[in-house]
Formats: C-alpha cells, sequence, structure tokens
C-alpha cells in the first residue's frame, strides 16, 4: 500500500502528468456532448441572431450595439465577437461548439491549477507540510468534474461567457505572480479582456483586494495596496459607463415589485442555495425553486403572495444567513492559522456579487454562476483533505493517506458520473424542457413553455397533457389558453380549440393572436362569418398596436390558406 501511495505522490507531483490525467477524465466525463442540440437562449444568441452571423458587424459589436430579442441589458461586446467567430467557423454545426466549450474548459482547469499553485507555493512549506502539488492537482480536479459546471461548460451560450472568467484567472494570476515587469501590465489586459466578455468579471478589483489583503505576504500599507488595485476599478468603471451610454441602462430588469428589500430577501435565500448545491449537487436545474412561488428567473411565474408576504424573519432567511455566518465566522476564525480559508470563502461569496441583484438582472440564481466561485470552493475542499491527510505525526499516517485518498476517488467518481449523468438532460429542447418541468413542479410556465417546445416538435398529445395541467394552475392566463387552443387545433380538435380561444380573448379583448387564431379555428369549422369578424378584430387590433407588418402577414397568410389552397 505504501508503493501506491507514493507512485501517486510521485506523479502528482508532475504537473504536466498532473493536467494530462485531468483533462483525460474531463473529457471521459463530457464525452456524451458532442451531439447535444441547441437549447434555451442558444437560439436568441446563436441560431436566431444576425448580428453575430456577418463578421462585417464587428463595429455594432461595441458601438450601436442591439441586444437580442428578449435579451434586455446585456452588454458584452467580447462575448459577442466569440460568438461570431464561433458561428464563422461552425455556423449551426453542434460538434464544433462543444468542442471550443471543452477547450474553454481546459483552460479554465490550467488556471486554477496554476493559482492553487501559486498561492499555497506563497505561503511557505510550513503551511501545507510540502503538498502544496497535491493540493493544486485536487483543487483542479474537483474543479474540473464538479457536476454544477455543466450548466457553464454543456451549454453552448454560457460557455462563451466562461471565456471571460479565464480572462479573470489569467489576470489574477498574473497579478499575484508578479514575478516579470510583463506580469501586471498583462494582467491589466487581461481583465479589460475578462470585464469586456462577461458581466460576472465585474468582481475582479474587489477578488484582488481580497488576495492583498489576505495572502500577499508581509506588511503592506492600504493606500499602496489601494493603488495597486486602482487599475481595476478603473476598467469596471469604464465598462459600466461604456453600457449606459451604448443600452441607457445599467440593469438588466427591475426589483421585484419595485422593492430592493424583497430582493435581497431572494438574494439571501439563493446565497444559501448556492452553497448548498456546490457541496449536494443532485438536483441540478435552470430553474430552481428558491423557496415556494420564487424561483430562478421569470417574475410574472411567481408566486404573488409568496414573494409580499416574504420578511427578515422568516425562517428560511434566518437560517440562510445562520449558514452564511457560520462559514464567514469560522473562516476568520482560522485567519491566523490558514488565512488561505478565509480567501477560498472570501473568493466564493465575492465571486457572486454580481449575481445578487444589487443591481437588478431579473434573474435570481443559475449554476452557471457558480464557475467563478468553483475556484475558492475547490481550493477549499482540497486544503481540507490535504490537512486530514497530513495530520499531526508519523503515527496513523498510512492510514490518512488511504483515507485521503478513498476521498479524492469517491469524489472523482461521483461528481464525473453526476456530471456524465446531468448532460444527458441537455440533449434537445424536449429533454431539456422535461427535465426542467420534473424538477420544477411548481412552475405554471415551465409547463407552458414545456407545452411550445412538444407543439414545435409535433407532438400535441404530450402538449396537449402538459398544457391542461399549467391551465389549471393559471385558469385566468390567456397566454396559456391560446397555447393550449394551438395544440388541440394541431390534433384536428377544432371545437375545443375554439372555447379555448374564445375564453382567451374574453380574459384580454386587446389579444391580437388570440383573434388570429380564433378566425382560423372558425373557418376550419366552416363558420365563414365568424371567421371573417374574428379576422377583421385581429387585424384591428394589430394595426392599433401599431404591429402593421404582422396586420397585413397575417390578413395576407389567411386569405391565400382559405381561398387558394381551400
Amino acid at each position: 500500500m505504501k508503493t501506491v501511495f507514493e507512485k501517486i505522490k510521485k506523479f502528482v507531483s508532475h504537473p504536466i502528468a498532473s493536467l494530462a490525467c485531468i483533462f483525460c477524465l474531463t473529457f471521459l466525463a463530457y464525452s456524451n456532448i458532442f451531439t447535444n442540440d441547441f437549447v434555451m437562449d442558444d437560439f436568441d444568441f446563436i441560431v436566431d441572431w444576425p448580428l453575430i452571423q456577418n463578421l462585417n458587424n464587428a463595429f455594432r459589436f461595441f458601438a450601436f450595439y442591439i441586444p437580442p430579442d428578449g435579451q434586455i441589458g446585456i452588454y458584452s461586446p467580447l462575448k459577442t465577437l466569440f460568438h461570431a467567430l464561433n458561428y464563422a467557423l461552425f455556423k449551426t454545426d453542434v460538434f464544433g461548439y462543444h468542442v471550443v466549450s471543452l477547450l474553454i474548459h481546459s483552460a479554465g482547469i490550467f488556471f486554477v491549477y496554476r493559482i492553487a499553485s501559486l498561492l499555497t507555493s506563497s505561503l511557505g512549506g510550513s503551511a501545507f507540510g510540502g503538498e502544496k502539488k497535491r493540493i493544486a492537482f485536487i483543487a483542479a480536479l474537483i474543479f474540473a468534474l464538479h457536476p454544477v459546471q455543466t450548466e457553464a461548460i454543456t451549454y453552448m451560450t454560457a460557455s462563451v461567457d466562461m471565456i471571460g472568467i479565464v480572462f479573470l484567472f489569467a489576470a489574477f494570476f498574473y497579478f499575484a505572480r508578479m514575478k516579470t515587469s510583463c506580469d501586471y501590465p498583462l494582467s491589466i489586459l487581461l481583465a479589460v479582456s475578462a470585464v469586456f466578455t462577461h458581466e460576472l468579471a465585474v468582481s475582479l478589483p474587489f477578488l484582488f483586494l481580497l488576495y492583498e489583503s489576505t495572502l500577499r505576504p508581509g506588511k503592506k500599507q492600504w493606500e499602496s495596496i489601494f493603488k495597486k488595485v486602482l487599475p481595476y476599478f478603473l476598467i469596471v468603471i469604464l465598462y459600466v459607463l461604456a453600457k449606459f451610454l451604448t443600452l441607457g441602462t445599467i440593469a438588466r430588469g427591475g426589483y421585484l415589485y419595485d422593492s430592493f428589500y424583497l430582493t435581497m430577501l431572494v438574494s439571501i435565500k439563493a446565497l444559501a442555495q448556492y452553497i448548498l448545491i456546490v457541496f449536494v449537487p443532485f438536483a441540478l436545474t435552470v430553474n430552481h425553486i428558491i423557496s415556494p412561488g420564487i424561483f430562478s428567473y421569470d417574475m410574472e411565474d411567481f408566486d404573488k403572495f409568496a414573494v409580499l408576504s416574504q420578511s427578515f424573519l422568516d425562517p428560511q432567511v434566518l437560517v440562510s444567513l445562520l449558514a452564511i455566518g457560520v462559514i464567514v465566522y469560522f473562516a476568520f476564525r482560522f485567519y491566523v492559522k490558514k488565512p488561505i480559508i478565509l480567501f477560498c470563502v472570501g473568493w466564493f461569496f465575492i465571486s457572486l456579487l454580481p449575481v445578487l441583484n444589487i443591481v437588478p438582472s431579473s434573474i435570481y440564481f443559475g449554476e452557471r454562476y457558480l464557475y467563478p466561485g468553483l475556484l475558492g470552493f475547490s481550493l477549499l475542499v482540497a486544503i481540507l483533505i490535504s490537512s486530514l491527510v497530513e495530520g499531526k505525526g508519523a503515527r496513523f499516517k498510512k492510514g490518512r493517506e488511504f483515507i485521503g485518498f478513498a476521498l479524492v476517488f469517491m469524489l472523482v467518481f461521483f461528481y464525473g458520473f453526476r456530471t456524465y449523468v446531468r448532460n444527458f438532460d441537455w440533449q434537445d429542447e424536449v429533454v431539456f424542457y422535461e427535465s426542467m418541468a420534473a424538477n420544477n413542479q411548481e412552475s405554471v410556465f415551465l409547463k407552458r413553455d414545456l407545452g411550445i417546445i412538444y407543439m414545435k416538435n409535433a407532438m400535441p398529445v404530450q402538449a396537449i397533457e402538459i398544457l391542461e395541467k399549467a391551465s389549471q394552475l393559471k385558469p385566468q392566463d390567456p397566454d396559456i389558453l391560446f397555447v393550449l387552443a394551438e395544440s388541440y387545433a394541431a390534433a384536428e380538435n377544432y371545437k375545443k380549440a375554439k372555447d379555448i380561444l374564445e375564453k382567451a380573448v374574453g380574459l384580454n379583448p386587446e389579444f391580437a393572436e388570440g383573434y388570429y387564431n380564433l378566425a382560423v379555428v372558425l373557418a376550419e369549422l366552416d363558420q365563414v362569418r365568424r371567421s371573417y369578424g374574428a379576422l377583421h378584430k385581429a387585424v384591428d387590433l394589430y394595426q392599433k398596436q401599431n404591429r402593421f407588418l404582422e396586420a397585413y402577414q397575417g390578413e395576407d397568410a389567411f386569405h391565400r390558406y382559405f381561398i387558394l389552397e381551400k
């Protein structure tokens, strides 16, 4: 057994061998993603976004920028450029996008390994008993295989976002290393690239302050530290100014019912859920239940009473604050002995600051937002495992080594297997939305969206089943009734579709699409006079709503089908 452990220790002491091993395991864990299709925002940012489908538009990525439809408040010019380069190379061939995703993740793994190695080395041999390479290996391994990373890597749109986080890691590495005269200016250049690629990187100057105040060897004056970090704050200010001048706003939405207080209560609960999910990554999905009636996104889907009845004294809020407080307390408790623990905890929390809706984003939880914070978590777990193995004295050293090896093996096996299984949820739109709906039974809009996907894939029977459930939960929602009627029409049950559409336009008399579909269904039922009445009502509403093109195209399509075709 001793020989085996010696061989393992010798192996992980070689950076190239260690990284090669991690890359191979990562490839195995993600080997089933290469045929996964476009899902969710992939259509907005890749398939249906004309801006990125012509590199001649490159100037417009930075100025005169218009986000994709339904994606207000997004300004990430370098990310847009990377999307355009991807599209120029692969068009809509998903294989190429997934190869790029793994290359991005591999770059992230590389810098996590280098950062872990650098930070443990900077603290000297006494802090870790000379086991720095082992810590770097375990940290990079956890970061590579953690199942929560699938949303950041398997999801093609999100993987391009992660280029910004790789830039963040690289900027931090050169900032912390400061080995040559080029490191500092290179770090600044990488920081600019990070911030203009992904908004999560605006936390970067605070992460650098954290490092300077916890791990930088030697005593430094705060004035000197701030001068060193000042350029990074200026980069963030420059980005915020550029975004405001381009979009006229720095937010992506508003606070919940215009209340900063209510929004922060949700953020507190979300922060605790981030902690839970990195330790227990079982229920993985895009739309989590943060608390009953409150989900990851789409405020209109929330239970209004659940949001408005929140209080600082709610048990979930208090438990969340207690969990966060205990973690922070122990991080400070061990600061003198192992300041890197405070650094890891601080890194995790600070990296999440941009997505806590201090500046509202209308997204309250996202597994992909954990990508930068996983560096802190992975390094912390690696340090704890290494500390267990080292212990004190030579007694039971063999047993401690066995326990440490077993822990790492179990983590690798579980993380790798869970990642592999989770990747299947992203294989196509039907499976993706079925998985989301199964994991969030409370969301009515997920049922509606799944029904739409079923319709898109010519599955009207399944659409009717799920949309009936949605309409039972929100019987007065005209949009859900509209989609339900479409599914009945697709199944050629025009009588049922007519009844539902009449209810929908009764609930919303300004519902132009509802009247138009009602005209189509009535025509199918040979109720010609009523059909033309509904058509004229639809055209009139389109025109009143200044949707003249839709009015013309709708009327023209109706006449072409029901007069020329029939």
